[in-house]
């Protein structure tokens, strides 16, 4: 068996042993597992019964993995991402711009549509026409965002009729202080990089909270029940009054995951060293992106979001993951805690908050990637990282982002330097000149260069005068 998965996973040939697969998996599941947590109670905000939530994340996150692991045979764990869950509780929800049944069709189209963008080779265009200013003020707004939603559960936010919103009462609410308790335990695990860090933290605060409450959980193991919530209406995806709203949803899932998981993997894969030299190339990535389609499908049958690459993963690959064994571990662990549904729905806000908060300061990490001293980078990204959490949508966020960038491309004069080149070639070529910044003709010694500078002889000082009004023209 064991000569069988060393083959299968080539586990030798890249430096790796099947223990070191094993234990990276199983430290990789542990810095993931607070989505089993954390996502059915975001998920709930939307009317999703927690349990199905939680079935959904295991499931749909267990059916990914295995197919990172046996199809791409990369260590890469796969789960819903808490930001997209966000973006459908809150921005379309609560919000009332969707149902929860349109909603979670929205997500089941974007599944697809993710699939065909993969096999077509199209999400290197995605990538391409969007700023990289507006994919980190992307990050950066959805961390905002969590971490807003994380206050707001533990009522460390608080409504305010005078100034929007105001602080809950630290002083007197001892569940709030256990939250912020729970913060700063959590902060410091990861500071000294404990394994696991943030379950020990979701589950310290948990016990405390259920000791000050007397509120133990009765039961812990259940069989999971598969119910058949009819979430699914393809059919008003084609109704042209939610036509607008719904496919606009589905543009924001797809372009989320796209850029969310071509970042992941890059920084991954960089990681694990498994980028092909001679390419530049991850091997099998291609089977990332079909995974994650497919368990995109899979979570909104059943109640959750689309499913993406983690960079929490990152924690097993330092433990020495390099191959497709890792992810099928992770997958394992997922199947394992369909039991457990009754154990992940009794756990309170106040041990998850902390985790929301603490991955929205991860996520601020992107900021500094912006060149906030360039007017037309700091202004996108900043519009659209500050308008997320202000106006609890994604949607509005990317499209001031966008629409920002847009017009700086013609303000500052971008858009002639990219069209210029195809102007010049045009009127050259309409003229019999030769339309490359290349030498022509030998009589003339002009010579044309792309920026604009010249030199000519004095041979047939005429033509090249006549040529260099041209290519100014």
């Amino acid at each position: 068996m064991s000569e069988f998965l060393d083959n299968f996973f080539k586990i030798t040939e890249r430096g790796s042993t099947i223990s070191t697969e094993i234990r990276a998996g199983t430290v990789s599941f542990f810095t993931l597992s607070y989505l089993l947590l954390v996502n059915p109670q975001i998920m709930a905000t939307a009317g999703v019964a927690p349990s199905d939530a939680m079935i959904g994340t295991a499931l749909s996150s267990a059916i990914s993995c295995f197919m990172v692991g046996i199809f791409a045979n990369l260590p890469f764990g796969t789960a819903p991402g808490i930001g997209l869950s966000a973006y459908l509780s809150f921005s379309l929800v609560q919000a009332n711009i969707a149902t929860l049944e349109d909603s979670l069709t929205a997500v089941f189209t974007s599944g697809i549509l993710l699939f065909i963008v993969a096999l077509t080779g199209f999400t290197v265009f995605l990538m391409k026409i969007v700023p990289e200013c507006v994919k980190y003020g992307i990050m950066v707004g959805m961390g905002l965002l969590i971490a807003m939603i994380g206050m707001v559960f533990v009522d460390l936010i608080v409504a305010n009729d005078d100034t929007l919103v105001g602080l809950g009462d630290v002083t007197g609410d001892i569940l709030l202080q256990l939250t912020l308790f729970g913060v700063m335990l959590v902060g410091t695990l990861v500071y000294h990089d404990v394994k696991g860090g943030i379950l020990i933290g979701i589950a310290v605060v948990a016990l405390l909270q259920w000791t000050i409450t007397s509120s133990f959980p009765t039961q812990i193991i259940e069989l999971p029940i598969l119910r058949n919530n009819d979430f699914i209406q393809l059919e008003v995806m084609l109704d042209p009054s939610k036509a607008a709203v719904l496919w606009t949803a589905v543009g924001c899932f797809l372009l989320i995951c796209v850029f969310d998981m071509s970042g992941v993997m890059f920084g991954l894969a960089t990681l694990g060293g498994l980028i092909e030299e001679d390419t530049g190339r991850i091997p099998g990535s291609l089977w990332v992106f079909f995974a994650s389609a497919v368990g995109t499908c899979v979570a909104a049958f059943f109640g959750s979001t689309p499913i993406i690459c983690c960079i929490e993963t990152a924690s097993g690959m330092k433990e020495g993951g390099r191959t497709g064994l890792t992810a099928c571990v992770i997958g394992f662990y997922f199947l394992l805690s369909l039991f457990l549904s009754p154990l992940f729905a009794a756990v309170p806000n106040a041990a998850t908050a902390p985790v929301l908060i603490l991955v929205g300061v991860m996520m601020m990490g992107e900021s500094a990637k912006v060149e906030w001293h360039d007017m037309s980078q700091a202004l996108p990204a900043f519009l659209t990282a500050i308008l997320m959490p202000l106006t609890y949508s994604i949607t509005t966020g990317m499209i001031f982002g966008l629409g920002a960038s847009a017009i700086f491309y013609v303000t500052t004069g971008q858009c002639y330097h990219d069209i210029k080149p195809a102007l010049v070639n045009l009127c050259c070529s309409r003229s019999g000149l030769n339309p490359g910044y290349e030498k022509i003709p030998e009589e003339s010694h002009l010579i044309l260069k792309q920026g604009g500078a010249m030199s000519e002889s004095s041979e047939s000082s005429a033509i090249a005068k006549e040529r260099k009004q041209l290519y100014r023209s």
